[in-house]
């Protein structure tokens, strides 16, 4: 018949942050805001293109534009969404924005080229650091770092297929996959042969 603590010297012990209605809320109206301005951007822009000068669409460089805007706030900056997730979309969101920007000012191939393997380096970089930075608790990067592997292997198959002229970047990027796949094999090796046989239910 006596308390088990004093009043006031017992502490709760929070373990998941506190999950915020309003915040959620504001967050979304704002993504949802976004969307419908950038789409009605897109539209206006559209129909100024056809009445001005409809010979050359460059309502395309405006679309993509509006897209990785819209892809940054919704899914990178406002979203809760994990920091695999967001790494993985930016480079796929700016290897579009890039490739069609050079596709309408010339087909240069300064994109595919030069600009995409380096990202895609990048992106696999920021991705290794990140699974460094929490160590034991790197699992959850798995479907995001296989996604980024695999898309190392892109600028070669431009180079291939004739889209990308110069080799020496594509096969830095492709070279830099393998090294980080290889790693993994090493160093992670019983835990990554865990996770690839769950994900391809092997």
């Amino acid at each position: 018949r006596t308390e088990l603590a004093e009043k006031g010297t017992s502490e709760m012990t929070v373990w998941y942050p506190e999950y915020d209605v309003k915040e959620k809320k504001i967050r979304t109206r704002i993504s949802r805001l976004a969307i419908l301005l950038g789409s009605l951007a897109v539209l206006i822009c559209f129909a100024i293109n056809l009445i001005v000068i409809p010979q050359f669409l460059w309502v395309f460089y405006v679309a993509v534009a509006v897209f990785y805007i819209l892809v940054s706030l919704s899914h990178t900056i406002l979203s809760a969404s994990h920091i695999g997730g967001k790494i993985t979309a930016q480079v796929i969101s700016l290897t579009i924005l890039l490739l069609v920007i050079d596709f309408m000012s010339g087909n240069l191939q300064w994109s595919v080229d030069y600009v995409v393997p380096f990202l895609i380096i990048a992106g696999i970089l920021l991705l290794s650091i990140s699974i460094l930075r929490v160590r034991l608790n790197w699992t959850g990067y798995f479907s995001f770092l296989l996604m980024m592997l695999a898309m190392g292997f892109v600028p070669l198959i431009f180079y291939i297929t004739g889209l990308a002229r110069v080799l020496w970047p594509s096969v830095t990027a492709g070279s830099f996959a393998v090294t980080i796949f290889a790693l993994l094999m090493v160093f992670a090796n019983q835990t990554f042969m865990t996770q690839l046989g769950r994900r391809f239910h092997l």
